[in-house]
């Protein structure tokens, strides 16, 4: 980090592989939204258990990037707000 911003090209890689990995597990999570929004409890229920770990983990790891780039990103807010005026006082 320069100046307690975050290196941007760390940041578009983490938003690349969290791309990567929610495209691995498009289709078991379309699934389960698809059961989720019928609101039947026994089809969410079916579409969970048949998620291998394999699944839940790349699941899990791309909500950790995804919040890693939330802090990221959030770290360039106020810089920003302090050189526009926008500060609050």
């Amino acid at each position: 980090m320069k100046n307690n911003l975050p290196d941007l090209d760390d940041t578009n890689y983490k938003i690349n592989k969290a791309k990567a990995l929610l495209n691995y597990v498009t289709d078991d999570l379309a699934d389960l939204s698809d059961a989720v929004k019928s609101g039947n409890d026994d089809a969410v229920a079916t579409h969970v258990s048949n998620m291998d770990h394999r699944t839940f983990l790349t699941c899990m790891s791309a909500l950790d990037l995804i919040e890693e780039i939330q802090k990221d990103v959030e770290a360039c807010i106020t810089p920003i707000d302090e050189v526009s005026g926008r500060a609050s006082n």
